[in-house]
This record gives structure tokens, sequence and C-alpha cells, in this order.
């Protein structure tokens, strides 16, 4: 049987957009506003997110079935700690000293201990993220935010409306639109990402 590593939140990122942000004649505190922000932050963001990377400061908890050298989600602000199943199954605690952090690497100052044979042998908890988001994921956290509430704000598929007397409008956001949207959103978001 093979077992992969499971990387978990274990406290989320504090918002790094907020529905002031964002363009619309909504409160400053909008509670729907601010859940389409956090929809598109955990589509781009974390563990869960397509970037590949944390933007947002949060704690992450890494379950392997062995002691691993490259943490996921960079960047890697510190490590809280290394608990490991030793060879009897018991819970222990690696001491700091043991491991050093370079970059997203831990690294061990002397040889890993020997661990029990399960998929969860190793929890490494630690803190991943910017203490400042760059500003081209704000960017493009707010430009999808934008997005999404304008597809709610009408019929995406209505592509012309008349009224009669009053005169006739067209929807300029359509599937053209849409795919220049996701492209400016990738773009900003290019030079981030974690292959």
């Amino acid at each position: 049987m093979t077992w992969r590593a499971q990387l978990s939140v274990v406290t989320a990122p504090e918002p790094f957009v907020t529905p002031a942000d964002i363009a619309g004649t909504h409160a400053d505190d909008d509670a729907g506003v601010a859940a389409i922000i956090a929809a598109v932050t955990e589509e781009i963001d974390g563990p869960s997110g397509w970037l590949g990377r944390c933007l947002g400061e949060q704690t992450l908890e890494l379950l392997s079935p062995a002691f691993t050298c490259k943490l996921p989600c960079p960047p890697v602000l510190s490590v809280v700690s290394v608990k490991y199943l030793d060879s009897d199954g018991e819970e222990q605690t690696l001491a700091s000293g043991a491991y050093r952090l370079a970059g997203q690497y831990l690294l061990s100052t002397d040889d890993w201990p020997t661990t029990t044979t399960a998929p969860d042998a190793v929890r490494i908890r630690y803190q991943a993220g910017y203490a400042s988001v760059p500003e081209r994921a704000r960017q493009a956290v707010i430009l999808a935010t934008q997005h999404v509430m304008a597809l709610q704000a009408r019929d995406p598929f209505v592509l012309s409306e008349d009224v009669e007397g009053i005169g006739a409008k067209r929807f300029a956001l359509n599937e053209a639109a849409s795919k220049v949207v996701e492209r400016a959103c990738e773009r900003l978001l290019s030079g981030l990402r974690e292959y």
C-alpha cells in the first residue's frame, strides 16, 4: 500500500482583500461580498488552491508516512513542531535542534529517527504565507471577485434587453470577457505559481 502525504490548514489566514477593496455600491463590510472574496481566495490560496502557494499567513499541518524534506505551499515562515510515531507507535516530539529550515526544506541536523509504518507517522506543523501579500495577488483576487459579482448581477445569457419607451441595453459580459478576466488573473499570479 502506498500512502501519500496530506496537507491541511490548521489556522486559516486573515482576509487580505475586504469588501471595501471591491468597487460597487455595497457596504464596506458586506457579508455577501466577503463570501465571494473568501471563495475566490480559497480557489487560489493554500493547500486547496491551484497556485500551490500560501498567500496570507496561515498554519499548515503535513501528515506523512515518512520524514519529508520539502514542505509544500511556500513561503515557509517557521516550523511550529515536528512530531512522529516511533517504532512502538508512541508519539514523540522532535527537539527543535534536531532539524533546521532552509527555505521550504526541512533538513535533519543528524539522522531522522525511525518511525512506525503508518500514513500519519510524521506530523509537521508550520507557518506559511506572506507577511505582506504581493500586490499582484491582491489585484487578482479583486479582479476575480468583481467578475463573479458581475455574473451574479445580470443574466449572462441575455444579450440584449429592450424596454419599450426607454431604450435597449446590451450586456457586455460574455464568454470572451470571461476569458479576458481569467487570463488577466493567471498572468498576475503566474510568477507566484509553484510547479
